[in-house]
């Protein structure tokens, strides 16, 4: 049994969070990430996941300084003013010299994100290559059981076969025995029937079994 691990999903997804209700069973096989199977993918998604949960901080400060600065009724004096009169910058002007260093620092996070979202994409073949490879033999065992079964149904597709001939040829009705002829397997004698199409792909692929 192959059981998937929960993969968190990205963090600017606006999707819901998905429930995990799958039971893990002791020993069942688990496909590897592709953060698990390529270091190079999984530093530019653990990075991508820093610059988003920074670019989510930033976004909240800016949204409680908009906030406060439109809520502050006292009269604005621009900071060089205020040092000329020797007094202390007042509140609203040091929230907007901040709004302004916050925009700042959003506009350079989401410039980061989108050349980490392509460095993400650009590695995802070479993290899939390396995942493959980690889970071909896995892979390999299962078809081959899969090329087995298939052998030993196709072999008991013609032995039906061969038995409904016979009855056929008594010319006996034998509806009554049950609609329970596989016709969706093809015809038993084709030799380009479904299974043998299939083993001949899996083979050619290299899962001989």
């Amino acid at each position: 049994m192959i059981i998937n691990k929960f993969r968190p999903k990205p963090v600017n997804d606006p999707r819901p969070e998905r429930v995990d209700t799958i039971v893990k069973e002791a020993g069942a096989y688990q496909v590897p990430t592709l953060e698990e199977s390529d270091a190079t993918y999984s530093s530019l998604v653990q990075k991508r996941a820093e610059l988003y949960g920074r670019l989510r901080e930033l976004t909240t400060e800016e949204r409680a300084l908009v906030k406060a600065i439109e809520s502050d009724t006292s009269r604005e004096v621009r900071p060089s003013i205020a040092e000329l009169l020797g007094d202390e910058p007042g509140t609203k002007a040091l929230n907007r010299k901040r709004l302004a260093e916050v925009r700042a620092e959003k506009s350079d996070h989401e410039a980061a994100i989108r050349t980490v979202e392509q460095r993400v994409r650009d590695a995802h073949t070479a993290a899939s290559r390396a995942a493959c490879a980690a889970v071909r033999p896995e892979f390999a065992k299962r078809v081959k059981a899969l090329v087995a079964a298939m052998k030993t149904l196709d072999a008991a597709h013609q032995s039906f076969n061969e038995l409904c001939q016979a009855i056929e040829a008594e010319d006996i009705k034998y509806g009554q025995l049950g609609q329970v002829k596989p016709f969706f397997l093809g015809d038993a004698a084709d030799p380009a029937r479904r299974i043998v199409s299939y083993i001949k792909e899996a083979e050619a692929a290299g899962y001989a079994a």
